[in-house]
């Protein structure tokens, strides 16, 4: 089997650096109104030595705002001394869908939460997706997904976890599940795991928590 290219995303960050970075996930795009264009995809990294790794990721689908705004919010105020580790934020993983408000991206219709593991040659979505699956979620311990119900979907605020084969790794999710102290918590078993986010994550061993936190169309102030 031939070898996968090489991503085409480029990031403007030092995973390795310590302190806070704030730069982008640079793909390019060329289209009608650029032709040496880019998707330049928001993220941030806090770094204090070595320690765990946790990624922090929201608007997987790009009508769902609580995430991203909670997300940049941390971006913005997390301070290095108060990491041990390192914290990887992209508030906005389908950044084309977050901005126009679509669930999906209007650049291909792509479904991120459909695309994993992506393809480096593949539609912008995928290529997004491939990233994740080769650069990012292999640098984390911990992955944290923020979801919320979009335009057509409003939830009660909870936080969820899966239940897995490996024991050990689905008891340190609910962990984190508890300790995020949300109004309600879920124990959830995936029917559909294809193409998914958490699916990609957790069969790298990867400790995978997710929510659900509102909806509407909109974002509440709390």
């Amino acid at each position: 089997m031939a070898a996968l290219r090489p991503s085409p995303i480029t990031p403007t960050v030092d995973f390795e650096r310590d302190g806070v970075q704030h730069g982008f996930l640079r793909l390019p795009y060329s289209r009608d109104d650029s032709a040496w264009g880019s998707v330049m995809i928001p993220v941030c990294v806090i770094r204090n030595g070595q320690g765990p790794s946790a990624l922090l990721t929201g608007g997987n689908h790009g009508d769902e705002y609580e995430g991203p705004l909670a997300l940049y919010e941390l971006a913005r105020t997390l301070d290095p001394k108060d990491v041990s580790g390192t914290v990887i934020i992209v508030p906005a993983m389908n950044y084309p869908a977050f901005r126009v408000g679509s669930r999906t991206s209007p650049i291909d219709k792509g479904n991120m939460n459909r695309s994993f593991p992506g393809r480096p040659d593949g539609t912008v979505t995928e290529k997004i997706a491939d990233y994740f699956q080769r650069e990012l979620l292999p640098r984390a311990d911990i992955v944290f997904d923020f979801h919320s119900g979009g335009k057509t979907l409003d939830f009660v605020p909870f936080c969820a976890a899966h239940t897995l084969p490996d024991k050990a790794q689905e008891k340190k999710a609910f962990a984190a599940v508890e300790a995020f102290s949300a109004p309600f918590s879920m124990r959830m078993t995936e029917i559909d795991a294809v193409g998914m986010y958490d699916t990609a994550a957790e069969e790298m061993g990867k400790v995978f928590v997710t929510t659900e936190l509102g909806g509407g169309g909109t974002s509440r102030a709390e």
